[in-house]
């Protein structure tokens, strides 16, 4: 037997699970039987120590230290999430992409923002820009169509675990597309291979990419399942506002009401559009209503 090898689980269909060890062999592994009794499940991205029998049949033995958990999709040590929006239609949906980049924050997941379609721009990448440049994400400039920025997305994924989202019809499946050709991904599918109108099983899987990174093979999804968040510590989830508080006159300023507020006083000077601040209020009003409802039902159990 071979004992503690090391890799990264591609894929999982059923109690097999595609493991790429770090010796560059491919592995079709089952888990061990004390995963199902401790109620462990290994996820596409968990880094996993496994063995190999003399018979030939492969065993995860161990699940590495997780960097993130995602439920929907389900994976691990997700790197970086490639938020694609439109330079022409769709009109931006900016409280989505809001949403994207908090959960981000939360997972500990590098946000990069695309506008695509830039080749057919309608004041869309300057309308973007001026939302996100103060917060200091990436943001790149693509075309699917005419390959525009693809090379500077693709050095963006490198050595990277990727997953694409945003909003349908913005491009994302294009994009995969024109990056990783043998995928061959239908545009305006959820997932490559997903036959409408069929009972299919979706499996996320990791495809690899030709400079040491990986990228999931569903740019369908629009939300990364939001962590429980306590209302009052949502402006650390903002790059532009993180910090600010110190210079806020109360302790515990949520940045809404109160006299003397330093955000405030930054989306008064332009440092913080007021578009993407409308946008955190609303987003705490959201979270504000979500957390009472909880701490309601806590009391009445």
């Amino acid at each position: 037997m071979i004992d503690k090898m090391r890799g990264v689980i591609y894929k999982g269909i059923g109690s097999f699970y595609t493991v790429h060890g770090d010796d560059g062999g491919e592995y079709v592994c089952k888990a061990c039987g004390r995963f199902r009794k401790e109620h462990i499940i290994p996820l596409v991205g968990d880094r996993v120590e496994f063995s190999v029998k003399d018979t030939g049949h492969s065993f995860i033995t161990d699940i590495c230290e997780r960097k993130n958990v995602l439920v929907r999709p389900a994976v691990a040590n997700l790197d970086k999430l490639i938020i694609v929006m439109s330079a022409t239609v769709p009109k931006a949906d900016f409280y989505l992409t809001d949403k994207l980049l908090t959960a981000c924050e939360q997972y500990k997941i590098t946000p990069v923002i695309v506008i695509n379609k830039c080749d057919a721009d309608e004041g869309g990448i300057a309308e973007i820009t001026s939302e996100y440049e103060k917060t200091g994400y990436s943001i790149l400039r693509t075309s699917a169509q005419s390959g525009e920025g693809t090379e500077q997305l693709r050095a963006e994924m490198s050595g990277c675990v990727s997953c694409f989202a945003g909003q349908s019809a913005v491009g994302k499946t294009s994009l995969l597309n024109r990056l990783m050709p043998g995928l061959s991904m239908q545009t305006g599918d959820l997932s490559r291979k997903t036959e409408r109108g069929k009972h299919t099983t979706r499996h996320v899987q990791l495809w690899e990419t030709s400079d040491g990174g990986a990228v999931l093979d569903t740019p369908g999804f629009s939300l990364l399942e939001i962590q429980e968040q306590n209302p009052e510590k949502l402006s650390e989830l903002y790059p532009e506002m993180k910090g600010k508080g110190k210079d806020c006159r109360f302790s515990g300023c949520v940045h809404i009401n109160e006299p003397d507020c330093a955000v405030k006083a930054a989306v008064a000077l332009g440092e913080i559009p007021n578009g993407r601040y409308a946008r955190y209020v609303s987003m705490y009003n959201e979270l504000a209503e979500e957390y009472k409802h909880r701490y309601d039902k806590t009391k009445l159990h």
